[in-house]
């Protein structure tokens, strides 16, 4: 049985505010409307806390990273037990678009879609931090008594990520993320956790009889003075043009409705006013920000927008 680290822990949420800042880009695009996760708040969970999620229906998402398809992770849909009930009606008219309190199963495949989507945004972040890729699978939405995964069961605590969700015009909603410190090292890219340093102590072996060391004479390759160096290579690309475009709004129309447009017509778009725009290179959403006039011209004044590292990936994607 085992401990959160407290060095992984604190690296867990400095990392915090660049990956929910991803995750909510991501599920703006998804859900075309704007999403905003503030920093969300993490910490060690004892599991002998976490019991009462077992003893009663409780609306959660089990998933899994392909890379780490031993260390499933927990989304719980509500904060305290209490609040979950308004947290469940609560997510449930985000995903629907209807108030309900009914979880049938058009609500349970909302609910995993909505967390197939969560997946995709944190295997997004992750994978920008790390330089590795992350593959969602087996992302299931139930509503029972919690069952924790095998690898739950073999630590002591478990870290617990709570994060809220909010959309405009829908009642906020509060998720708590749970994993496995394996789960947390993998997408931090950290090394496994030490074993136990006294095992080695406990076993014996035969002593290795001596090994006489050999050594060959190092050749080194003169580098051309025509090779360019990297960082040559990399200013080749800075004068390529890229498209750069303002999304205002969008709306869903019927053919019918389109038809129906002419001079004059008004056609509402799903963004209220004062709401941010998004600012999207090659038709990727990479920042976002306020309309603004500058001697005579619209301008947008940036207030979200992702690193440039991220920025590079992106456009890669």
């Amino acid at each position: 049985m085992s401990e959160v680290s407290a060095e992984l822990l604190t690296q867990f949420v400095v990392k915090q505010a660049q990956v929910w800042q991803t995750v909510a880009m991501h599920l703006s695009e998804q859900n075309n409307t704007l999403v905003e996760i503030p920093t969300p708040t993490s910490n060690a969970a004892p599991i002998g806390e976490l019991i009462e999620l077992t003893t009663a229906p409780v609306l959660h998402i089990q998933a899994q990273f392909v890379e780490q398809s031993d260390a499933p992770c927990l989304f719980i849909i509500g904060e305290q037990p209490s609040e979950r009930q308004a947290t469940l009606q609560a997510i449930l008219e985000a995903t629907l678009g209807t108030p309900t309190a009914e979880v049938n199963d058009a609500a349970l495949q909302a609910v995993q879609e909505f967390g197939a989507h969560l997946m995709q945004g944190l295997a997004i972040a992750f994978g920008n931090l790390t330089s590795k890729t992350f593959t969602p699978d087996q992302i299931v939405a139930r509503y029972e008594p919690v069952t924790f995964p095998p690898n739950f069961l073999t630590v002591d605590e478990v870290i617990a990520t709570r994060f809220t969700v909010q959309i405009p015009n829908r009642t906020p909603f509060t998720l708590t993320w749970l994993m496995t410190e394996e789960l947390a090292r993998t997408l931090l890219g950290m090394p496994a956790a030490e074993a136990d340093p006294f095992a080695s102590l406990m076993a014996t072996s035969e002593p290795e009889a001596p090994t006489r060391a050999t050594s060959a004479p190092l050749a080194f390759n003169p580098l051309a003075e025509s090779e360019e160096s990297p960082e040559r290579n990399i200013d080749l690309l800075m004068d390529i043009p890229l498209e750069v475009s303002v999304e205002l709004g969008r709306v869903t129309m019927l053919v019918r409705e389109l038809l129906e447009v002419g001079m004059g017509s008004i056609v509402e778009l799903q963004k209220a006013a004062g709401e941010p725009v998004e600012v999207l290179v090659n038709g990727r959403l990479i920042a976002r920000g306020e309309v603004v006039v500058v001697e005579d011209n619209f301008a947008v004044r940036i207030t979200e927008i992702l690193s440039p590292i991220e920025r590079v990936q992106r456009l890669g994607a």
